[in-house]
């Protein structure tokens, strides 16, 4: 109203009683401003001195009574990990093992296991499982006995050679591929991939279906009592099915190119029995998948809350069936923790972080079996080289494995992967061991720090080489893939080599170096900066006595395991164990032992 009072005069002695009245308004405004800012300020002072006080009574209380000699001196630490001075002090808390290794090979088990049937409802439609029983008969494993009791093998392998046998023997099996259950067949798959679908009906948006497609077509199948997935993953498909009704979530059509979720991955943490779900939504960027996302984040929160680790947002547009892309930049956290943490299966420390970025086994239980006998084939006091590690598992726990008595511990252990993902997961599971084994600095120097995956994936992108830092600590971890790897020296020096690759094989360039012959000239040395040769003549792979190989595509095992037994380098098979780790599937998983004759 003053406003506008302000407003009505029109003479000029009024408009002069205007301005006039503005300049004393303004200023007396001014002054409340200054005066209100003053107080604020004098009593976050008077708080601050009060807490600073508090503060001083706090510690000054807290102060052990002695004599005034005492006054500002540390108190020495009796812990077994150490303790540096003015560093804080690391107290590792023992943790669960999951897997019985002892139970888990005994053969009797592993019999049972073998005749046992998993019983599936959804058997004979579902495209996941090609028998419901005698897991240890499907096709693949009858090609794997035949062909590691073929001449071509037996005539290079170090039992007939020991034992004097003759090596041109016509049988499809002679007994050396031992066939192993680690796991019960049933509630084994611990992290899952699902096609989501819209519900068949004549509401719009009445929620999604989740499942397999149906064999031999792109129709999906629901399973919601999928008998080999874990409990958790049933229960959060579920979830997600009255989630999506709920809140109307709309499924991504191939044809129309509309709608927003196009798959899940579930992947449980085993301790918890908690789920860590990603949604993969077509769609370019976290705004464009808005407000649904958040609808349905919001509603399977709301109805469950205990079932959920965290909640992962990746969006892929893309017209491909791959269901994750691989720009990093793709992935949203959206709640929860960063890492799915799962307990190294030896000892009684030391963790495997994981997150949804980095590859995990899908039988975790299976899989802690496995690692155990990779460990225990790597001779104790050894220099390991690891390539293909993914987040370290198996490096890790061959480390942790031969620090416990009366193994020797190993010399050290270095891994190496190509997905830039793989390397903060790998620091955190190395600070979670204790430093008497890996010797490992978790508090670092002042001038560094971990890195961030966004600035691990920009200075790849610039093409600046991530530091290998191996000194002081007994594992190291460098971001290449394995042929990059290897010609950067990282099996310089190893006695084993350690390779887990992905199902078509071993890279060509890995190959070639280990089907090279031994070069005696060659100085042995740790570093490739310590070589007096060049490159192009240098062996790589010189050092290595032992090659564990891990295959998870029998395929390409075939191929790769002719090119060594044939070539120059020396290679003879000491022995192959194939694992049954997705019960119900045609797919074993093998480990084999080479040594240099």
């Amino acid at each position: 109203q003053t406003n506008k009072f302000f407003l009505l005069p029109t003479s000029d002695m009024a408009r002069q009683t205007t301005q006039s009245m503005r300049l004393r308004i303004t200023f007396a405004i001014f002054i409340c401003i200054a005066i209100i800012r003053t107080s604020n300020s004098f009593t976050s002072i008077q708080r601050s001195r009060v807490s600073t006080t508090h503060t001083a009574l706090f510690v000054a209380s807290s102060r052990p009574k002695g004599k005034p000699g005492n006054k500002g001196k540390k108190s020495k630490s009796n812990s077994k990990w150490g303790n540096r001075k003015g560093k804080k002090k690391y107290n590792p808390k023992p943790r669960p093992v999951l897997t019985d290794y002892y139970a888990n090979t005994d053969p009797r088990e592993i019999e049972g296991r073998l005749l046992g049937a998993i019983n599936c409802e959804h058997f004979g439609s579902c495209a996941g499982c090609v028998t419901n029983e005698h897991v240890g008969e499907v096709d693949v494993i009858q090609s794997a006995k035949r062909y590691f009791s073929s001449t071509a093998v037996r005539k290079n392998r170090m039992d007939v050679y020991e034992n004097g046998e003759d090596w041109v023997v016509e049988d499809d099996d002679d007994g050396f591929y031992e066939v192993v259950v680690p796991t019960g067949i049933t509630g084994w798959r611990t992290h899952a991939k699902l096609v989501v679908t819209e519900r068949s009906s004549s509401w719009a948006n009445d929620g999604c279906i989740f499942g397999l497609y149906k064999r031999g077509t792109h129709d999906v199948l629901e399973i919601p009592k999928c008998a080999v997935h874990h409990p958790s993953i049933n229960l959060a498909v579920q979830e997600l099915e009255k989630a999506t009704a709920k809140v109307g979530t709309a499924a991504f059509s191939k044809e129309s190119r509309e709608g927003g979720l196009r798959y899940v991955q579930l992947q449980v943490e085993r301790t918890t029995g908690k789920v860590s779900l990603t949604l993969v939504w077509a769609a370019s960027e976290l705004k464009y998948a808005q407000p649904a996302l958040s609808r349905l984040t919001k509603q399977l929160s709301k109805s469950n809350p205990d079932l959920w680790h965290s909640m992962w947002c990746h969006c892929n547009e893309s017209p491909g069936n791959n269901i994750f892309t691989r720009n990093s930049r793709n992935w949203y956290q959206l709640s929860g923790n960063e890492f799915v943490r799962e307990p190294i299966s030896v000892g009684e420390y030391g963790w495997l972080y994981f997150t949804p970025l980095t590859f995990r086994q899908g039988n975790m239980d299976g899989f802690d079996i496995l690692a155990n006998d990779v460990a225990r084939s790597i001779p104790g006091g050894s220099k390991v080289c690891e390539l293909y590690a993914g987040v370290g598992l198996l490096g890790l726990t061959s480390l942790v494995h031969h620090s416990q008595e009366p193994n020797e511990p190993l010399v050290w252990v270095r891994c190496s992967d190509e997905n830039p993902a793989n390397l903060r997961s790998f620091t955190r599971s190395l600070s979670s061991i204790p430093v008497s084994i890996s010797e490992y600095d978790r508090n670092g120097d002042g001038d560094k720090k971990d890195l961030t995956l966004g600035e691990i994936m920009k200075m790849m992108e610039e093409g600046k080489q991530l530091e290998d830092d191996r000194s002081g600590q007994k594992a190291s971890y460098v971001v290449a893939s394995a042929g990059v790897a290897l010609k950067s020296g990282q099996a310089l020096g190893a006695d084993v080599l350690v390779v887990d690759p992905p199902r078509k094989g071993l890279e060509e360039e890995v190959l070639q170096q280990l089907c090279k012959p031994v070069n005696p000239n060659q100085p042995q040395v740790e570093s490739p900066k310590l070589l007096t040769m060049p490159d192009e003549v240098v062996n790589w792979t010189n050092d290595v006595q032992t090659l564990v190989y891990v295959s998870c595509g029998f395929d390409a095992l075939v191929s790769d395991c002719d090119k060594l037994l044939s070539s120059q380098g020396g290679w003879a098979l000491e022995r192959a164990t194939g694992y049954v780790l997705f019960p119900g599937s045609n797919h074993v998983e093998t480990i084999c032992i080479f040594h240099r004759q």
